[in-house]
C-alpha cells in the first residue's frame, strides 16, 4: 500500500513537471514569434507581408490614401499597318513581251517614271507601221477632200465624191488618233515614230515613287499583260488599322490623338490622328476598325503589315490612381500594397490603366475602407522581403 502511494505521488510529479516543462516551450514560441514580427521575420501568409519599423524606415516606406486624378481616358487597341490603295503600285506590262533587261532590285527606292524594265515584242513594230501608214493615208484623205471640195464649190464635182472623201479623212483621222493614244499609253513617243524611230523595244516604268518591294520576272521571262512585274510602295504615308471593342467605340471620335508602338521594340510611342471610324462591325467579331494617320516619324523601318499596340487617347476624366511606384508586377499580374497592422501589408491585384504625370490609374478587385492605407513608395522592397521569404520556405 505504501508502495502504490509512493509510486503515485511519483507519477503525478512527473506529470507536472511534464506539463510545466510544455507550457513554458509554448510560451518560448509564442514570444519568439511576437519578437521574428517585430522584426519582419515572421512566416509570410500567401498575401501578406511583415515589414518591421526599422526596414521601413531603411527603405523608405511611405504611405498615403487612394485619390481621384485627372488622367487621360486611353482606349486599349492592336492592329496592323496598312498602306492606302493610291500609294502602292501593282506594275504589269500593257503588251507582251521578252524582258529584255531589269533596272532594279528588291528594296530599291525609285522615282516617278523611272524605267523598271525593258521587253521586246517584235507586233510592236507592227503597231508603229500601222500608225504610220495610217498617217499617210490621212495625208491623201485631205488632199482629195481639198480637191472635191473645190470641184463642189464650182458646180463641177460629183456631191457623192464630194461625201466620201470627206468621210475619209474622218475615219482616218480617227483611226490615226486611236493608234496615236494607243502608242503613247504603250510609253511610246508619236513624234520619234513620225521621224522615223522605229523601235521593238517597251519600257516598264514606275507609276509611283516609292521603295520596289517585289521583282517577280527574270531576264528572258516572257511578261504578259495583266501579270505582275513588280510591286512599289510609298511607306510615307502608312496609316493604321486599328481594332476597337464594341465596350470603348462609342468613345472614338474623329481627330483624336494616338499612341502605338511596335512590339518587343523599346522605342517612344509614335504619334498618329484618327481620321476615320469604322460603320460596321468585321465578320463576327465585337469590333470595329477604326483608322489613323501616323502624323510625324522619322523611322523608316516601319513596314505595312507590321503589329503594333496602340492607345486612342479619347479625352480626361477623374479616376483613382496612385503614384506609379506604388504598383507592382508578380507573377504576370499587377498588386498593390495596403497596410493591414504597424508592420503588416496585405497584397491586392489591381487592373491598371493609364500612367500620367507619376500616377498610375488603378481598379481595385476587391472593396476596401475609404480610409485605407496604400504603400505609395518602396513597395519593391516590400515585394522583395516577400519573394525571399518564399525561396526560404522551399
Amino acid at each position: 500500500m505504501m508502495y502504490t502511494r509512493k509510486f503515485l505521488t511519483v507519477f503525478l510529479l512527473s506529470g507536472f513537471i511534464a506539463l510545466s516543462s510544455c507550457s513554458e516551450k509554448q510560451q518560448e514560441a509564442e514570444n519568439t514569434a511576437a519578437g521574428t514580427a517585430e522584426k519582419g521575420e515572421a512566416k509570410n501568409t500567401s498575401d501578406e507581408v511583415a515589414f518591421s519599423r526599422e526596414q521601413q524606415q531603411v527603405s523608405g516606406i511611405a504611405l498615403g490614401n487612394l485619390e481621384a486624378r485627372t488622367l487621360s481616358t486611353r482606349i486599349q487597341a492592336n492592329g496592323q499597318l496598312q498602306l492606302p490603295p493610291q500609294n502602292k503600285a501593282s506594275i504589269n506590262p500593257l503588251m507582251g513581251g521578252v524582258v529584255q533587261q531589269i533596272n532594279v532590285i528588291e528594296g530599291e527606292y525609285v522615282q516617278k517614271g523611272k524605267v523598271l524594265a525593258t521587253i521586246q515584242n517584235p507586233e510592236l513594230i507592227k503597231l508603229q507601221e500601222e500608225y504610220l501608214t495610217t498617217r499617210n493615208q490621212l495625208n491623201f484623205a485631205e488632199l482629195d477632200y481639198e480637191r472635191q471640195d473645190i470641184l463642189a464649190k464650182e458646180e463641177v464635182g460629183s456631191r457623192k465624191k464630194f461625201e466620201q472623201a470627206k468621210t475619209d479623212v474622218q475615219v482616218q483621222r480617227s483611226r490615226m488618233k486611236a493608234l496615236g493614244v494607243h502608242l503613247t499609253t504603250l510609253g511610246l513617243s508619236t513624234r520619234k515614230i513620225e521621224a522615223g524611230n522605229i523601235t521593238s523595244t517597251l519600257s516598264v516604268v514606275a507609276p509611283i515613287s516609292g521603295y520596289v518591294r517585289l521583282v517577280e520576272v527574270n531576264i528572258g521571262t516572257f511578261a504578259q499583260p495583266g501579270q505582275e512585274m513588280f510591286e512599289i510602295v510609298d511607306n510615307h504615308h502608312l496609316h493604321l488599322d486599328l481594332n476597337v471593342f464594341e465596350k470603348d467605340f462609342h468613345l472614338v471620335e474623329k481627330g483624336q490623338k494616338v499612341l502605338f508602338t511596335l512590339p518587343n521594340v523599346a522605342k517612344e510611342p509614335i504619334e498618329a490622328k484618327v481620321f476615320s471610324v469604322g460603320k460596321a462591325f468585321e465578320g463576327d467579331s465585337r469590333m470595329v476598325t477604326v483608322h489613323a494617320e501616323i502624323t510625324h516619324t522619322t523611322d523608316s523601318k516601319l513596314l505595312p503589315g507590321m503589329y503594333i499596340n496602340a492607345q486612342i487617347l479619347a479625352g480626361d476624366q477623374k479616376i483613382p490612381a496612385l503614384p506609379e511606384d506604388a504598383v507592382v508586377r508578380y507573377k504576370g499580374k499587377n498588386y498593390i500594397f495596403h497596410q493591414q497592422q504597424p508592420t503588416v501589408f496585405k497584397m491586392a491585384e489591381v487592373e491598371t490603366g493609364v500612367t500620367e504625370n507619376g500616377f498610375t490609374a488603378v481598379s481595385l478587385k476587391e472593396d476596401l475602407p475609404a480610409d485605407t492605407q496604400f504603400v505609395t513608395k518602396g513597395a519593391y522592397y516590400i515585394l522583395a522581403e516577400k519573394m525571399k521569404s518564399e525561396v526560404s520556405e522551399e
